[in-house]
């Protein structure tokens, strides 16, 4: 009887030492990877170009992809559910937009454009929600992850890999969440003005285009708001992938430099480097099939990251 709780005792042991190194090994992985790129200017990087692809897609501009193609999908993803209630501006406004610029007065203008009230509503109460959450919820977000609170060297040290070494002027930031905070209220200051502004021009255009317009601008904020953002300060439309595309998203540059190397990886060699980031958390734990299923062609409702061919019976992405 003591003969095997010794043993039990040793396998336990035994078994918190590896978890202990795996944990520490871990740990340190994620160090490396955001010390290579710290979050926010991989952040900065993937939504620059999600905007720009966003943009060409609404016909508003062009886009020169800078990025591997998968992440473009990926963007595509993003759009139909995260951002799904925002609408396409195509789909908004429409119309002889050089006329339309010369007109002097709302009658005017209505011969010559067509507005889906709702559709433009929705996009204000995006922007509204996005506002409130910077404005008063971010703080919040950022004290529920312990970022306000601890020792000031670990402060340092995730100032670090969160945003880069800062400048000596911001080296007595408080905290990781108050110097974030400071970030997300500066960087969209002028974009917030620019909200309230359109806000303000078009709420007074819609008053004037008559009572169904008036009501329909105010039905789609209302839409626009509560598709966005929940109350919980969680985003609409998050999916069991989720996780995983933001991630291959974010590590586009590692991944890169997979699909260049020689031998080729395989989605197997994927999904063993990613094995650290999921057990710390940083995605989801997923298994290999599922990471293979994601990673499959477009037209099989992947991503088309593509690394070593895949199998042409492999099967069809799930939905």
């Amino acid at each position: 009887m003591n003969d095997d709780s010794s043993t039990i005792n040793n396998v336990s042991a035994k078994d918190e030492i590896i978890n202990s190194e795996t944990k520490e090994n871990d740990r340190k992985t994620v160090e490396t990877f955001l010390r290579r790129i710290p979050l926010q200017k991989r952040l900065e990087s993937i939504n620059a170009e999600m905007t720009a692809y966003f943009n060409a897609s609404n016909g508003l501009a062009l886009c020169k992809k800078v990025l591997p193609e998968y992440c473009y999908n990926i963007f595509d993803k993003i759009r139909i559910t995260n951002f799904a209630v925002m609408p396409k501006f195509k789909e908004t406004i429409s119309g002889d937009f050089e006329l339309a610029s010369k007109c002097k007065t709302i009658a005017e203008a209505k011969k010559v454009l067509k507005i889906d009230w709702i559709r433009l509503g929705r996009l204000f109460g995006f922007g509204l929600r996005a506002k409130r959450f910077v404005e008063l919820e971010s703080a919040n977000e950022l004290k529920r992850d312990g970022l306000f609170d601890g020792d000031p060297e670990k402060q340092r040290k995730a100032i670090e890999l969160l945003i880069g070494k800062p400048h000596k002027q911001h080296s007595r930031a408080a905290s990781v969440g108050a110097k974030l905070q400071e970030i997300l209220e500066t960087k969209t200051e002028s974009d917030l003005q620019k909200l309230e502004s359109g806000l303000k021009y078009f709420g007074q255009v819609a008053y004037e285009w008559g009572s169904d317009a008036m009501e329909d601008f105010f039905k789609g904020i209302a839409q626009g708001s509560a598709g966005f953002i929940d109350e919980n300060s969680q985003l609409v439309g998050e999916t069991n992938r989720s996780p995983t595309y933001h991630f291959l998203a974010l590590a586009w540059p590692e991944i890169k430099e997979m699909q260049a190397s020689v031998p080729r990886k395989t989605i197997t060699d994927l999904h063993n480097w990613m094995l650290p980031f999921m057990r710390h958390g940083m995605t989801s734990l997923i298994d290999v099939g599922t990471l293979r299923d994601i990673c499959a062609s477009k037209r099989n409702g992947g991503i088309g990251l593509k690394l070593r061919p895949l199998s042409s019976q492999s099967a069809k992405a799930s939905a």
